[in-house]
Formats: structure tokens, C-alpha cells, sequence
């Protein structure tokens, strides 16, 4: 790490229409555990709507993952909601229209945000998000459909220079979407793509975890960009719907967190690596499983994941279990769940931990997670990646946050 360098955590807030910006050395000073004074502000990622009397009412926007482009100094944050009202999000939470809210980033860091560019994604109930390599585009997965917790088939192209959307990029699908929320047996005919990631190689890939269709479907990074409907290189069986996916630096693999299954409300207990260098070479992506969060086989519904940078391990959060997994690839070139974590919530509550993330240098791996319940009320652990020990908690990054981003300038 540069001795100059800042670092940073970008915590989704969800039902807290903002997003957390955490200094992560000011969270590491013993003096601040279990505060919030190492989080620097937190910017409103939705307008005020005006209600039937004229009065400004804050719109909820359900933050649910963000991605920051240094080159271009922008920040988006994905609004699986978009801009709406509490009281639509209370009488039914899923299939609103979806939007990104764009920030400066180098403002946003230094606690001096304006109000966000709110980009339309066309599509409904987005969640994950990347970045393209050249820094141009960011990528957005459709999880929802319209007014629906089923049928999300699309995956917005969102042009950083413009700002604006260039398409959305339409997946294979079947059917109608279901018209009851899930657990339903209706589910299956649409991917409803929650997490997405690109792994660089020869070609670049997208990978989307499709929650909805129990898969993750891979596409070229150049057939999404140019927008026309496109067939998937593969579309892999997954043992449950999957939501968090991450690739590995160099590429050849990917990991998958193997929520639930949308059928059955089956909780999931693993998490899956695929091949993608094998997949390149024809041979298919050759899933293996690997259960993590308890000893005895229960549900952890795993959410999310990320690899370290030097792609020798693996980190996965077992929502359910309250736990955080390390993973790493034995002599016999298996993948293991080679450490356990318990976390603690500062009260004793669960921990319900989502949104994974590793810090540049690798020494780090942030989590974010906590219950729905008061604002503010969710939790940032600091955990050292090799002893997976519990360094720091950060108080208040939002209410029930999803997934983060760590960066360093």
C-alpha cells in the first residue's frame, strides 16, 4: 500500500436511501470500534418526491451495490428500487423500476457530495454491478420484472461518457413471469440476474448468478456491449439460485454464492467454481461445490463473495449462519473451506452478513451485513484475512446494506 494512499469502504444502505463512505484506517483505530466515527458521510442517492399536498417526502431506493471508476472520477450506486416512496416499497418491495444514482468520486470521497445524476436503467429490481475494463461502461443485472419479484432477463448498459444508457442487453427467457412472490414453482423461466462479474481473458467474459433460473449464464463482453440479443456461451446448473459472483484476477475462474432456491425457498449451503478457462477452451465451466458455514450440512444461504487479489483464496458470507468462510485451492487443486469466522454483532444480534470485499494489498476483507430494522442500524466488520479475526466493527453503514466496494486513491 502507498504510504499516501487513502482506503476507502462504499457501503450500500438499502432501506437507508444513502450510501456509507467509510475511511477504513480511521476504523481500525481502536478508539472507534463499535462507533460510527470512521464514516465519513453519507450521501442521499435519491431526490425528495413531492407528495399529493406538495410537501418534499424522501424517496426510498433501496441501495444495493455500488462501483467506482477512478479514471472518469464516477461513483454509481444501483437503486434496486430506483427513486419510490416508503409506503409503495412497504406494500410490495419488488418490481420497481430501477435506477443508478451517479456521483463524483473524488467529491464523494472527501465528504462533499452533490446531489446524484439519477440514470433510468429501463429494467426493473437491478442489483449487481461491474465496471468494464476500459472503465466506459458499467454493467447492471435486471434481478425483478415489472410490478413482480419474477422476470428479470436484462442487463443494462449504462455509458459512463454520455452519462446515460446506451441498451439493455436481453438474456434467454420462457414463458410469463410468475405472478406470486416466491416461494413459487412458477420460477425457472426467467434468469433474474442478481450478482454479475467479468472475468478478463481471450474473450472477455460476463458471468451473470441467475437467481431465478438456478444458473449463471456467460455471454462475451463484446456481444453485451454491442446489444443485440446474443446466445450464451454457457449456462451452467447451479445446486440452488445463486446472488453473489465474483472472477478471479487472472480470469480463468469464477465463484458463485448459492442462495436459494426460488421454488422450493430452499436455503443453500455452498458455493460453486467454474472453470472459465476450460470454458474458453470448449470443455464447459465444469462446476465444483464446496459447502461452507457449518459443519453438519445446515443452510449458511451463502450472498456474498470476492477473491483475494492474488486469487489464492476465496471469501464467502454465510448469511444464515453468521459466518465468514475462507477458501483456499489444496495441493490436489481442490477448493476447501480452509477457515471460519463467527462474527459478533455489536448488541449480540445476528449478523446476517452479505456484501464481501478485500482490500487492494490483500491484508483485508471487509463485510457488510446486519437485520432489517432501525436506520442506521447495519454493521461493517474489518476482519485481517489471514488469522480471520475480527479487527474493527463500523456502526452505521445503513439499514439491512447489500454489497460494497473498497477502493484506494
Amino acid at each position: 500500500m502507498d504510504a499516501r494512499a487513502r482506503r476507502f469502504a462504499l457501503v450500500s444502505g438499502r432501506w437507508d436511501a444513502c450510501l456509507a463512505v467509510v475511511d477504513i484506517d480511521a476504523a481500525l483505530d481502536p478508539a472507534h470500534h463499535d462507533t460510527d466515527r470512521a464514516v465519513i458521510s453519507r450521501p442521499r442517492v435519491t431526490p425528495d418526491l413531492v407528495d399529493a399536498g406538495g410537501a418534499a417526502v424522501p424517496a426510498v431506493g433501496l441501495p444495493v451495490s455500488v462501483v467506482a471508476v477512478p479514471a472518469l472520477d464516477r461513483l454509481l450506486v444501483v437503486n434496486h428500487a430506483g427513486a419510490t416512496s416508503l409506503q409503495a416499497m412497504e406494500g410490495c418491495p419488488h418490481g420497481h423500476a430501477g435506477a443508478v444514482a451517479l456521483f463524483e468520486l473524488r467529491a464523494t470521497l472527501a465528504g462533499r457530495a452533490a446531489a446524484p445524476t439519477m440514470l433510468p436503467t429501463g429494467t426493473f429490481g437491478p442489483v449487481g454491478c461491474v465496471a468494464t475494463p476500459d472503465g466506459r461502461h458499467v454493467l447492471v443485472a435486471a434481478g425483478e420484472g415489472a410490478g413482480r419479484e419474477d422476470g428479470g432477463y436484462q442487463i443494462s448498459v449504462i455509458d459512463l461518457a454520455t452519462p446515460a444508457l446506451r441498451h439493455n442487453f436481453e438474456m434467454p427467457h420462457a414463458g410469463t413471469p410468475c405472478p406470486r412472490p416466491s416461494p413459487d414453482e412458477g420460477f425457472g423461466g426467467f434468469p433474474n440476474p442478481a450478482g454479475i462479474a467479468l472475468a478478463r481473458g481471450a474473450p472477455d467474459l460476463v458471468l451473470t448468478a441467475d437467481g431465478g433460473s438456478g444458473t449463471v449464464s456467460v455471454f462475451a463482453l463484446a456481444d453485451v456491449l454491442a446489444g443485440a440479443p446474443h446466445p450464451p456461451l454457457a449456462r451452467v446448473a447451479l445446486p440452488s439460485g445463486p446472488f453473489g459472483i465474483a472472477a478471479s484476477p487472472d480470469g480463468a475462474l469464477a465463484v458463485v454464492a448459492n442462495r436459494e432456491c426460488p421454488r422450493t425457498g430452499a436455503e443453500g449451503n455452498s458455493v460453486s467454481f467454474l472453470d472459465l478457462a476450460a470454458l474458453r477452451r470448449g470443455e464447459g465451466a465444469a462446476p465444483f461445490h464446496v459447502a461452507i458455514g457449518s459443519d453438519d450440512g445446515r443452510p449458511s444461504r451463502p450472498m456474498g463473495v470476492a477473491f483475494a487479489p492474488d486469487g489464492q483464496s476465496v471469501f464467502a458470507a454465510g448469511f444464515r449462519t453468521g459466518t465468514l468462510s475462507r477458501l483456499a485451492r489444496g495441493a490436489d487443486g481442490l477448493w476447501r473451506e480452509a477457515g471460519r469466522l463467527a462474527l459478533e454483532g455489536p448488541d449480540g444480534g445476528p449478523a446476517c452478513p452479505r456484501g464481501v470485499a478485500v482490500t487492494p494489498d490483500g491484508a483485508l476483507v471487509l463485510v457488510a451485513g446486519g437485520p432489517r430494522g432501525a436506520p442506521a442500524s447495519s454493521v461493517l466488520w474489518l476482519v485481517d484475512a489471514r488469522e480471520l479475526a475480527t479487527l474493527a466493527r463500523v456502526k452505521g453503514v445503513g439499514n439491512e446494506s447489500y454489497f460494497l466496494e473498497v477502493i484506494e486513491v
